[in-house]
């Protein structure tokens, strides 16, 4: 059996904003055909903000908060909690005052269920300074020194930092990422193979623990994509092959 998995914010849509049409109308006829799960980082909420309802409905599953929560259309199916220590949000906090970037929001911790999102910049900042940011942090590296020194720190009691999205870090305990996934799919279905589409699995990335442990289990492939075209030039070449 072959299951696609994708991730959401920059594969199946802009980063923080709604599925475009042009991806919709391609992606609600695929899921028809293809047992699909999605696996985002944000809440289940903020994910039926981005992605239409008929997706959603459509989807074998959604994970969501880095596969700490999975809902089947609304119906939520589990969800594991998890408290991060307050030595680990001293130390973000401190990342935070000595920040160099000069233009910041007031929301900069978003509690999930099993996961806390961290923005220096601010989650409720506006879309013109979230991609001013994106491109100051590219040069000067912010979040990869954040979670590096985050790692190096927090990883011997059990909690980790992985890149998400444009503007934040990830930071949960180690395993509860969305590797986690795979192991639920398989106690679920036998014989499966898996194909995951996701713009963030480099080392570092929040997709990378899911891209490895696909790898390591041989379990199926992995794609890295830019953006949702790239992913629709790559699920379209899917199409023509079982054409």
């Amino acid at each position: 059996m072959k299951i696609y998995l994708f991730d959401i914010d920059g594969t199946l849509t802009p980063a923080r904003k709604v599925m475009e049409n042009n991806f919709h109308n391609f992606f609600s006829t695929w899921i028809k055909t293809h047992r699909t799960f999605l696996v985002g980082g944000s809440d289940y909420e903020k994910i039926k903000e981005q992605v239409p309802s008929d997706i959603i409905n459509e989807c074998s599953g959604v994970f969501s908060c880095m596969g700490n929560m999975f809902h089947i259309m609304d119906e939520l199916i589990y969800k594991k909690e998890n408290q991060l220590p307050n030595e680990c949000l001293e130390f973000l906090q401190k990342k935070l005052n000595e920040t160099k970037y000069n233009d910041l929001g007031k929301l900069h911790f978003e509690f999930r269920t099993g996961t806390v999102n961290f923005s220096v910049v601010g989650r409720d900042v506006s879309y013109d300074n979230r991609l001013k940011y994106y491109q100051w942090d590219k040069i000067h590296n912010e979040r990869k020194s954040i979670a590096d020194e985050f790692n190096k720190t927090f990883s011997s009691i059990g909690y980790e930092a992985k890149i998400g999205g444009q503007i934040s870090l990830d930071i949960q305990k180690i395993g509860h990422d969305k590797s986690q996934v795979i192991d639920y799919l398989k106690s679920k279905f036998t014989n499966v193979e898996f194909e995951f589409y996701g713009d963030k699995t480099f080392e570092g990335g929040n997709d990378y623990d899911l891209a490895q442990k696909i790898i390591k289990d041989k379990v199926g492939k992995y794609y890295q994509v830019s953006d949702p075209n790239e992913c629709m030039s790559l699920l379209n070449a899917v199409v023509a092959q079982l054409d």
